[in-house]
């Protein structure tokens, strides 16, 4: 942790910043702190939560914290690390638009009092689960999050491309999503063996309704099921149909029989979808 973070600290909470001196990153809880404050600033002003509502995952000792409480109405925080109390502790008492509640974001119901804009450094081991938590939780208008690198190209990957695939289509579905920025792994403690990436995602009107948005996910992982095979090989394995009444819808959108799934556009899913029932 650099001085200058350790002196900000010191001087805003006296002696119980020696917490933070003795607090060691958990590696079950995926613990890897960012400590660099122009870096932490940037993430802020790109999250755009200025008069928001803002749920923090994860805050740990505090650094994405002290600058989101700044700028947003209210910040509500989940940390799963007890430890962490005399510090996160501390910087509630300080700053009242801050809420500290000590439960795993997994298992905890997201508030659907008001609309929420999340802003995260999300730990590496649980990043999937958070995310799809965050796209079925229609309270929440963005996000914008800190995970590995490679997580991220996927996620902001374009069709054709070697790390488009169905988790590529599926949040792109629910949200709009942009790259922010590349984080080197260095600004970390401990430093971690990946490098990171910002992106934010920020909710797109619903093109489809509860009962296609099912039979879309469907149709999407069963098409990048296997990915060397085609899509309508994948599909017709997939749902047990005809080749040839798949073939038909194809044709209708366009899309050629030899066709793979990485080179089909979230918008040709939308409408395979919608024609699907005519199967």
């Amino acid at each position: 942790m650099s001085t200058k973070y350790n002196l900000r600290y010191n001087k805003l909470y006296g002696k119980k910043s020696d917490n933070m001196n003795k607090h060691k990153a958990k590696k079950h809880f995926g613990q890897n702190f960012l400590t660099d404050k122009n870096l932490l600033n940037k993430i802020v002003e790109e999250a755009g939560v200025e008069n928001k509502d803002v749920i923090e995952i994860g805050p740990g000792m505090g650094a994405l914290t002290q600058f989101l409480v700044k700028v947003a109405s209210t910040v509500t925080a989940y940390e799963i690390d007890l430890d962490l109390k005399p510090v996160l502790n501390q910087l509630e008492k300080h700053n009242n638009n801050l809420t500290v509640k000590y439960e795993d974001i997994l298992k905890t119901d997201i508030p659907n009092d008001k609309v929420y804009d999340v802003v995260a450094n999300i730990p590496y081991n649980i990043t999937s689960p958070i995310i799809f938590k965050l796209l079925e939780s229609s309270n929440i208008n963005s996000a914008t999050l800190m995970v590995q690198k490679e997580v991220c190209d996927r996620i902001t990957s374009k069709p054709g491309t070697k790390d488009y695939n169905a988790l590529t289509v599926i949040i792109n579905y629910y949200m709009e999503v942009t790259k922010v920025m590349n984080v080197s792994k260095k600004l970390f403690r401990p430093i971690p063996k990946v490098d990171s990436a910002v992106f934010k995602m920020r909710r797109r009107e619903k093109e489809l309704n509860d009962d296609e948005e099912k039979l879309f996910i469907e149709i999407v992982k069963s098409s990048f099921h296997q990915k060397r095979k085609t899509l309508l090989n994948n599909l017709s394995f997939s749902f047990e149909v005809n080749k040839e009444k798949i073939n038909e819808l194809l044709q209708k959108l366009n899309i050629n029989s030899n066709e793979r799934a990485e080179n089909i556009t979230l918008e040709q899913f939308i409408e395979l979808t919608k024609i699907w029932n005519n199967i």
